[in-house]
């Protein structure tokens, strides 16, 4: 008999990825690709059985936020996602990609990359002009996994202006017009925007209108972390909405949550924003991790304002006590408009350090630092941040699980990492390796939160068609032989807050473009992973 397969997986339980309820089959893997998907097809047509019975068969999952732009570039398996069965992911999230740079403002965005952890990696390594350059870069250190780039407008803007608090000049902003017109020609799916984060906080609405309106040309999509997620949310999905229907572009809204215990619930009302906004035939969705506590760099609790001028300029001016006088009765102030005021929202308490040069520090509050110390939190902040600029990563204890759950038992949320990575050592957030393995053990099947059909939905269609991926996102013939094969009655994430580099259990395989990536809870070194390109 000849060989019609590579691999051929028997007996398993399919869920196809659009909701369906799951049906026994085998799937024939060839080239790549799932070339059929029928009952008992004879094993003898293929170089390899993988006999699974009892076991779920899915399609891989997209990890619709990531941060891992820089570690792709040292670690290009990204072991962490795979193990977890992400065999998609998406990057350039929160206004931050590697490119493009310009010459002039180089050094300020090799600076700004800290937030990825980018000290990590060599200067030369993030020596990369172009949009293009990166992703050929990319393809050229054979990902383990597919990934799907967005342009970042920080990282734009940062091209054309450097880090000024201002508005662009007419010149400054057809230079940025431009930046993101090649980086979509070039490839990217959409802009994204990091809102709370210097220098995106800088930019008016009516700069990102015209920008999203250049990535809307080319069918793109606008992804933002908002100018606020606590607050002045409601105002914050009101911007993203306007600015999708000025631009004529669809919506996404990054990690979905509410900040802060005075506004817990209120997801009530900003998922009603987007339904209403859905009624009214806008294109929007959001994207969620399932965890009660965020992550970003130190430097971001501080008001946008004081990080002008990017490092060089901000760790010289927290120098002065004046200074962090003047910044400190900013804060004590409360929120401001267009700022997120994460020591108010989270306290000294919930400000966690996971990542620093102080390896005493990791793991413990800014509150018991300062404890010990005896000196005052706002001065370990101070001094962390001129010691380490963006290099310094916490962990926030902000959100209500009650949130947490109405966001995701809505139908157009799906599921995304935001994930920062450690590179393997740093006591990171534990959604870098635990994120989709805990939806499947702890809400769906501990807690009944989710159907598993809705749950995998969520994971794979609904991210695709979102993102406009082709060939991804279901178990369908033609399609890419993307695969993750688990056992629904053990699947669960071990990664902790202590212990975060912990990868799950219950996953037997991973197949990324019909090649086995990971296996009963190890990588194999498979290099099969596509930089995915968008088409317009």
């Amino acid at each position: 008999m000849p060989l019609e397969f590579d691999i051929l997986v028997k007996a398993g339980r399919i869920l196809d990825g659009t909701g369906n309820p799951w049906y026994e089959s085998d799937v024939g893997i060839q080239g790549g690709r799932i070339t059929r998907i029928q009952k008992e097809i004879d094993p003898q047509s293929a170089r390899q059985v993988i006999e699974v019975h009892g076991l779920t068969v899915c399609p891989g999952f997209i990890d619709t936020h990531s941060h891992d732009d820089v570690y792709l570039l040292a670690n290009p398996r990204c072991d962490e996602k795979i193990l977890q069965g992400v065999t998609t992911n998406v990057i350039g999230n929160c206004g931050i990609s590697v490119s493009p740079l310009s010459d002039e403002h180089r050094a300020e965005m090799n600076s700004f990359l800290a937030v990825m952890c980018g000290q990590q990696v060599s200067t030369e390594a993030l020596n990369i002009r172009t949009f293009g350059d990166y992703l050929t870069k990319l393809e050229a250190l054979k990902p383990g996994m597919n990934v799907l780039p967005l342009v970042g407008h920080s990282t734009v803007r940062i091209g054309a202006m450097g880090a000024a608090n201002r508005a662009p000049s007419e010149s400054e902003l057809e230079e940025m017009k431009a930046q993101v017109a090649r980086a979509m020609e070039e490839g990217a799916f959409g802009l994204s925007t990091g809102l709370i984060y210097a220098p995106s906080n800088y930019a008016s609405t009516e700069e990102l209108v015209k920008l999203a309106k250049v990535a809307g040309r080319f069918h793109g999509i606008y992804a933002t972390h908002m100018r606020s997620e606590g607050d002045s949310e409601l105002a914050a999905i009101a911007e993203a909405l306007r600015i999708g229907r000025e631009a004529g572009i669809p919506v996404h809204i990054s990690h979905h949550k509410v900040l802060g215990r005075e506004n817990w619930g209120r997801s009530v009302d900003t998922l009603k924003m987007m339904a209403d906004a859905r009624n009214q035939g806008m294109e929007v969705t959001c994207d969620q991790y399932p965890y009660r506590a965020g992550s970003t760099f130190l430097a971001a609790v501080l008001p946008p304002a004081v990080l002008a001028g990017g490092p060089d300029v901000f760790t010289d001016r927290l120098k002065d006590r004046g200074f962090r006088a003047q910044v400190v009765e900013t804060i004590e102030r409360g929120s401001a408009p267009g700022w997120e005021n994460l020591i108010k929202g989270a306290g000294f308490e919930g400000l966690v350090i996971s990542v620093s040069r102080h390896e005493d520090y990791v793991g413990k509050s800014i509150s018991d630092i300062a404890r010990k110390e005896s000196r005052s939190p706002y001065d370990v902040i101070f001094d962390l941040v001129v010691e380490e600029s963006l290099g310094c990563i916490i962990i926030l204890f902000m959100m209500d699980e009650g949130d947490i759950i109405r966001i995701m038992r809505n139908p157009w949320t799906m599921i995304g990492s935001d994930g920062i990575p450690g590179f393997g050592v740093k006591r990171v957030h534990p959604r870098m390796s635990g994120t989709f393995p805990r939806i499947l053990g702890r809400y769906v099947r501990e807690q009944s939160i989710l159907t598993i059909e809705e749950a995998i939905r969520k994971m794979t269609s609904l991210s695709a068609q979102t993102f406009g991926v082709q060939h991804k996102g279901l178990l369908k013939e033609g399609f890419d032989a993307d695969l993750v094969i688990f056992d629904p009655s053990t699947i669960l994430d071990q990664a902790t807050y202590e212990e975060p580099n912990q990868g799950p259990v219950g996953i037997h395989y991973v197949f990324v473009n019909g090649e086995i990536a990971a296996e009963n809870g190890k990588v194999t070194g498979a290099t099969c992973g596509k930089v995915l390109r968008h088409s317009f």
